[in-house]
């Protein structure tokens, strides 16, 4: 890996031909046919349960099997795509499908997720910032989110894993400002910001501006790459059904073109930072949800995630940086 270069890797499970069966073996077909070396584990279906489980979720014997096939096919995990972080603040009924949880069982969660990392040989955990009761202003439960992070950051930081926060709707770190102000409150540098700049757009931001925060800041720690077809002028609320026009980045218009004109000049810099922490470099993580997506998932198909891995790949290669996937000397002779 060069200082101009990134490491691509991808949400396989929304690569599956099936979108409610997120198949082990599918997805870790598909990124060898599209040639990467890294993906992130998020839903697996678990046959034993006949349904999909977060990998955070499953028995410690079922994600060593996760991480042992996953080597056996060359691959290497990067990141845990977890919802950590992704639960009520407060036990009220506020039209938010997501749970609540006390401190101490959310905790328990990370310490989980931690120990899947760990088993994986991952460096990062995707995870969030809770969300205050729908409609309350953030500010008001700021305290309480922070106090949640900042104890969360402190058991990452002791186990050397990296807690990535993701900007969403609704949540209390919901753009750049929020989530700068929560790592810059904590000040550990085992918490760092993943832009998600269709995650931007889609509640009326420039997903470039919002990119270009975290960046001066020196909190890049990873990026999401999707993209979106369709102006937001106005914030689209949590609803599965309006977010509809997802796209890669050769058709969005988010703003990935001059997100990364000005990466390719940051990433010496961000790689160095990154590797100081055990990491090997910036990862680009592709979660495309070309045929769909919302607050809980999303899906994209072989042919989806095909077409979102190529355009990320012609748009890099045309701002002059190197993604890091499958070349020949990786191929494992019989």
């Amino acid at each position: 890996m060069t200082d101009t270069s990134v490491i691509l890797s991808a949400f396989l499970d929304e690569s599956v031909p099936v979108e409610d069966r997120k198949d082990l073996e599918q997805q870790l077909l598909v990124g060898q046919a599209l040639g990467l070396k890294y993906w992130t584990p998020r839903f697996v279906y678990d046959p034993s349960a006949g349904a999909n489980a977060n990998i955070v979720s499953l028995a410690p014997e079922k994600v060593q099997a996760i991480a042992a096939r996953s080597r056996e096919l060359g691959f290497r995990i990067g990141c845990i795509g977890t919802a950590v972080g992704k639960v009520k603040l407060v036990d009220v009924s506020d039209g938010n499908a997501a749970p609540y949880r006390t401190p101490a069982q959310h905790l328990e969660v990370l310490r989980q997720a931690i120990a899947v990392a760990q088993t994986c040989g991952a460096k990062f955990l995707r995870a969030f910032s809770f969300y205050p009761p729908r409609g309350a202003d953030p500010e008001a439960y700021y305290g309480q989110a922070l106090d949640r992070l900042a104890a969360m950051t402190a058991e990452c930081q002791r186990a050397g894993v990296i807690y990535l926060l993701e900007p969403e709707p609704h949540l209390i770190g919901y753009n750049s400002d929020m989530m700068l102000r929560l790592v810059h409150d904590i000040g550990s540098d085992h918490l760092l910001i993943n832009p998600d700049a269709a995650n931007m757009h889609v509640q009326g931001y420039d997903g470039y501006a919002e990119y270009l925060k975290v960046a001066q800041a020196g909190k890049l720690g990873f990026m999401h790459i999707k993209d979106y077809t369709a102006p937001c002028p106005k914030a689209i609320a949590v609803d599965e059904e309006a977010l509809r026009h997802f796209g890669s980045v050769d058709v969005g218009i988010a703003g990935h073109n001059r997100i990364f004109a000005d990466l390719v000049q940051r990433l010496p810099a961000v790689n160095a930072q990154l590797r100081a922490l055990g990491a090997e470099g910036l990862i680009l993580d592709v979660e495309g949800h070309m045929k769909g997506g919302g607050q809980f998932g999303g899906w994209s198909g072989p042919d989806g995630i095909g077409v979102a891995v190529r355009a990320l790949i012609n748009l890099l290669q045309a701002s002059g940086i190197t993604a890091v996937i499958r070349q020949y000397g990786d191929i494992r002779k019989k």
